[in-house]
């Protein structure tokens, strides 16, 4: 519950007013709940960091532009995590419902916590303030691959952190890139992440092992192979969402009526 003793209410907020919350409020609500995953949507929303194809709007004519994935497969719903954790209060309210769900797990707190660059590095940060761990190993990305430059103790554990997640094949990336040159550092068989749209329950690292998927929220997007991507087929355009801030602009207004 908030101070003056009714529950805090994310759900209608305007933007203004969720960029005006303070993260202590919210994890005070309601004995520190959860929040719910149509509260994170809703916020993502308001925040304009998150893109969903409008099939009604295509069934009037209006097919515009729908995403293709780093994978290159095509899909009708995308977020930028840029935008979502830019405003510091917002990316301390994810941080602190991450280390609600990790808790909920019912393990001793790791060692070391790591963001995975680019979207989570400030993100892993405040998730170790909120739980009390000094150690924050550095990820960085470069020419496209994910690589830890971090010296962990042998034996010491640590926990990675993501954005979102699809398919898990950054986060692969990121426990292959550890696992080779830090063999006898113990990685929890977990990843935080935001938001689960890929309806993964767990992500199997080649060689490695099976880790499970624990997210704040889990809202699901169709993907599909570009061949078989029904929107292609109603005569939609795909466009790479992050490329640019005109292609974010370009997406989330190609079905909007014209006057």
């Amino acid at each position: 519950m908030v101070e003056d003793g009714t529950m805090l209410k994310i759900i209608g907020m305007t933007r203004e007013e969720l960029l005006s919350l303070v993260p202590g409020s919210v994890s005070r609500a309601d004995n520190h709940r959860l929040l719910t995953e149509e509260e994170i949507v809703y916020i993502a929303k308001t925040l304009n960091s998150y893109w969903e194809y409008d099939y009604e709007a295509a069934r009037q004519g209006r097919v515009g532009k729908h995403a293709e994935l780093k994978s290159l497969r095509h899909s009708d719903g995308f977020f930028v995590s840029r935008i979502l954790l830019e405003p510091p209060n917002i990316r301390a309210i994810i941080a602190y419902q991450l280390m609600l769900r990790f808790y909920q797990l019912g393990i001793s707190a790791p060692d070391w916590v790591a963001g995975i660059p680019d979207g989570a590095t400030l993100l892993g940060q405040d998730v170790a303030s909120f739980m009390y761990i000094s150690n924050n190993a550095e990820m960085k990305k470069e020419n496209g691959r994910i690589t830890m430059i971090s010296t962990i103790a042998p034996d010491e554990t640590l926990i990675l952190v993501e954005d979102f997640c699809t398919r898990g094949t950054g986060f692969s990336e990121a426990v292959s890139d550890i696992v080779s040159k830090q063999q006898k550092v113990k990685i929890l068989p977990y990843e935080l992440v935001i938001i689960n749209r890929g309806g993964l329950n767990e992500i199997s690292v080649e060689g490695i092992g099976t880790f499970k998927i624990v997210a704040v929220a889990t809202h699901r997007a169709n993907d599909w192979e570009p061949s078989e991507c029904p929107l292609c087929k109603m005569g939609s355009i795909p466009i790479k969402p992050k490329a640019t801030d005109e292609n974010w602009q370009d997406i989330t207004t190609s079905q909007q009526t014209t006057t």
